[in-house]
């Protein structure tokens, strides 16, 4: 009896320990480099305050507590946003992921005006938001998802904007505001797809220097994206828009092979790697790695 339970518990000792050091062929998940780039604004919008800046923010914290996120920094050139392929693209970038989106409909709870009706008062103790976030691919620049999620709010004390204090996502006071407990849900209700998404797709980075006298390679994903000695990636040239030449429509992104490397020394925000395989290598192309570091599933059921 004693032995029998002594060979299960070492079972499940030995299952616990493939888990957490190499069920899936690595030590740690690779992190996606992931950039936030603007929220449009609501239409019309006139407010004291940037709604925009509020939701790009609110989930660049959301982002920054995952484990298979590298956040890249978004520095605002003007631009009012991202839009998809028939409008202006998403900035320049070198992060994988991009998320942006719009603010459909944005109805703040307004100060209550002591000549308020009833119904009015019972509006301006609420708060309503719809927004279109949407996942872009970083190099062709070609939103992946389009995900639309509305929320809520009846239960705070403030409106937002009532003091500088509520616009701030660190204060207490905007989690006490009724557009800051919306947002804040609906921040929440979009990780998990965020989540799910980044873990499905493979690393992905771009060629930044071509050594031809070493056979090596420099990429732009070190041990910031987990990546480790020994890691292989298979390289790509990108066409994008590549057209059907039936048609002269846009049917996707064309990715030609051209070769393998595995990478021989990993630096922060870069790794150098030697040429296994294929040639005719530039500046620019796509690098791809051949395994998946996925989240472990017990470390996503944590969340």
């Amino acid at each position: 009896m004693q032995s029998r339970i002594y060979v299960s518990l070492l079972a499940v000792f030995l299952v616990f320990f493939a888990l957490f050091s190499n069920a899936s062929g690595a030590s740690v998940p690779y992190k996606k480099k992931v950039q936030v780039q603007a929220f449009e604004n609501p239409p019309g919008w006139i407010g004291t305050y940037n709604p925009g800046t509020l939701v790009s923010n609110l989930l660049k914290q959301k982002l920054q507590q995952l484990e298979n996120v590298a956040l890249v920094k978004f520095v605002n050139q003007g631009s009012n946003g991202a839009s998809d392929r028939k409008g202006d693209v998403i900035s320049s970038t070198s992060a994988q992921i991009v998320i942006s989106g719009k603010i459909i409909r944005y109805r703040p709870a307004l100060p209550i005006n002591l000549e308020s009706t009833q119904s009015e008062k019972r509006i301006s103790r609420s708060a309503e938001v719809k927004i279109e976030f949407k996942i872009y691919q970083g190099q062709t620049r070609r939103m992946v998802e389009g995900i639309v999620l509305s929320e809520s709010s009846k239960d705070g004390e403030f409106p937002l904007g009532y003091s500088q204090s509520s616009l701030n996502l660190d204060s207490p006071d905007f989690r006490k505001t009724f557009m800051g407990r919306a947002l804040s849900r609906i921040a929440d209700k979009v990780m998990p797809d965020i989540v799910d998404y980044l873990d499905q797709v493979p690393l992905d980075g771009q060629v930044i220097a071509v050594e031809k006298e070493k056979e090596q390679m420099i990429i732009n994903v070190g041990q910031r994206s987990g990546v480790e000695v020994r890691d292989e990636f298979v390289v790509y040239s990108v066409d994008v828009n590549f057209p059907d030449p039936l048609y002269q429509e846009d049917i996707g992104d064309r990715l030609t092979k051209l070769g393998v490397v595995r990478v021989i020394n990993v630096q922060e925000g870069f790794s150098e790697a030697v040429i296994m395989a294929g040639g005719d290598f530039v500046k620019g192309n796509l690098v791809r790695s051949k395994k998946s570091k996925p989240l472990l599933k017990i470390l996503k059921k944590a969340r």
